[in-house]
């Protein structure tokens, strides 16, 4: 999860992901500058940025949610 200082969504997506018991990786891409020119390069003007495990692109915040229900739905009919 790429995030920034000072970002409510991206705490909330944190939170969201621990509270669930996910594991994950935060970027943060203040501290780390070849984030922030990935994050650029992509064509992302927004944090998060989310990634799954296997590194398909999640999106952000809202699009965190949709994958995770989505997950919660698969599970329930294997």
């Amino acid at each position: 999860i790429f995030t920034r200082n000072v970002c409510v969504f991206c705490d909330r997506a944190k939170d969201t992901l621990s509270r669930l018991g996910h594991e994950y990786q935060e970027i943060n891409i203040q501290q780390q500058k070849w984030a922030l020119d990935l994050i650029k390069r992509s064509g992302f003007t927004t944090v998060p940025q989310i990634y799954s495990p296997n590194g398909d692109h999640i999106g952000g915040y809202t699009e965190l949610g949709e994958f995770l229900k989505e997950q919660q739905v698969e599970k329930q009919h294997d």
